[in-house]
């Protein structure tokens, strides 16, 4: 199989994994707080949040900066790997900005009222990374697709 003898597309291959496995962290998370557990939940979405902003750090945007804008944005800007990508980095950077936003405002305090006033942008959030994922997901279809069929 082609995916197990390029090392960039295991490390893409991994970081989907692990962005799946963010989704069901917060999916967890909201559960929590639904169980009115609003310390853990927020542990939890903290947890969440670090783990996504490694993989963004040392995947995501290594390969939009070097891979990415080089060879599909700027040659072909309105292709639809161009299109994707940058729907896909936009939606992903105001998720995580707004998530390293509210564990950064919550501060692991035990008060949770200040939570509570941000709970309508945190359901909003949670719509755009979801957004985000689906995007990086047809990504993953563009690039690694070919390479799961040789």
């Amino acid at each position: 199989m082609a995916l197990l003898n390029n090392p960039v597309a295991i490390i893409i291959t991994i970081s989907l994994v692990i962005q799946i496995i963010v989704l069901l962290l917060l999916v967890y998370g909201y559960w929590l707080k639904k169980k009115m557990k609003f310390r853990n939940h927020g542990i939890l979405m903290a947890l969440a949040t670090v783990l996504h902003l490694v993989l963004v750090l040392y995947v995501m945007i290594p390969s939009f900066v070097m891979a990415e804008i080089p060879d599909y944005v700027v040659p072909t800007p309105l292709s639809i790997t161009s299109v994707v990508g940058l729907i896909h980095g936009i939606l992903g950077t105001t998720a995580l900005s707004l998530g390293v936003w509210f564990v950064a405002s919550w501060g692991f305090r035990k008060n949770i009222k200040g939570c509570i006033n941000k709970k309508k942008i945190m359901s909003k959030t949670f719509i755009v990374w979801i957004a985000s994922l689906i995007f990086g997901i047809m990504l993953y279809a563009i690039f690694i697709g070919p390479l799961l069929t040789r």
